[in-house]
Formats: structure tokens, C-alpha cells, sequence
């Protein structure tokens, strides 16, 4: 539990610092006078701060992409390989609950069709899918 803990500050923290370049950028984009008088009085328009416009939208894409890849992809691929490992990890005989909430013992493995037959309780056998298996259960003392 402490693990969760430390990763859900983590992700708060980075979050944070995400915004604080944001609010950042946004100080930067005060638009500035670009216009000068020359000794005639005529005003000039300068083209200078063009660049720092464009420096500015970049920015903001590697703020958003690095946002975009926190808080959405980083996640779903952990959550993915935690998937794989677990696929992997199981084997005939094993307890396992399925995404539906329901509890069996895997009987038997169907590589052709991808999917697995469940002892449940009462005597009863089920065919699920091979990823509809959520998590193996664990023994009561541990």
C-alpha cells in the first residue's frame, strides 16, 4: 500500500510541476511593444518578437506532450505489462477471479481459441477469455 501511496504523490507532484511551466509560459506570453519612433516621428514596426512567439507554441507542445504522456500513456502501458505478467504467470490449478467479479479454479488452458475453462463453486465449469482472467487470488493467510 505504501508503494500506491508514493507513486499517487509522484504523479500529483509531477502534475504540479507541469502547471507551474504553464503558468510559467503564460508570464512569458505578455505581449510586448513592438513598435518604435524614429527621430522624424514616424512609428516603425519591428519583427523581432515573431521568434518569440514561435518559441512560446513549442514550448506549450512539449508542456502538453509531456502531459499527454504522464498522465495518459505512462499509465496504460504499466497497467498493460501488469496485464502481460499475469497472462504469463498462470497456470492449471491456479484460484483466479475475472473482470466479471467471478471466482474459479482454471481447469484448463485452450491455446487454439485463447480462452480458459473455470472450476467454479458448486461444481459448475465456465469458457472465458484468456484477458477476461483479472487477478489470481490469494490465499487467505498471506
Amino acid at each position: 500500500m505504501p508503494n500506491s501511496r508514493a507513486r499517487a504523490a509522484f504523479r500529483r507532484l509531477g502534475v504540479l510541476a507541469l502547471l507551474a511551466a504553464v503558468a510559467l509560459l503564460s508570464a512569458g506570453c505578455v505581449p510586448q511593444d513592438s513598435s518604435t519612433t524614429t527621430s522624424a516621428g514616424d512609428t516603425t514596426e519591428t519583427t523581432g518578437s515573431t521568434g518569440s512567439v514561435i518559441i512560446t507554441i513549442v514550448m506549450y507542445a512539449v508542456v502538453i506532450g509531456g502531459l499527454f504522456y504522464f498522465l495518459l500513456v505512462r499509465p496504460q502501458r504499466t497497467r498493460q505489462k501488469r496485464a502481460q505478467e499475469l497472462q504469463s504467470s498462470l497456470g492449471v490449478g491456479d484460484e483466479v477471479q475475472t473482470i466479471g467479479g467471478i471466482y474459479g479454479t482454471i481447469e484448463y488452458f485452450d491455446e487454439e481459441t485463447d480462452t480458459a475453462i473455470l472450476q467454479i463453486e458448486g461444481g459448475g465449469k465456465i469458457r472465458v477469455a484468456r484477458r477476461a482472467l483479472a487477478d489470481k487470488v490469494k490465499p487467505k493467510g498471506r
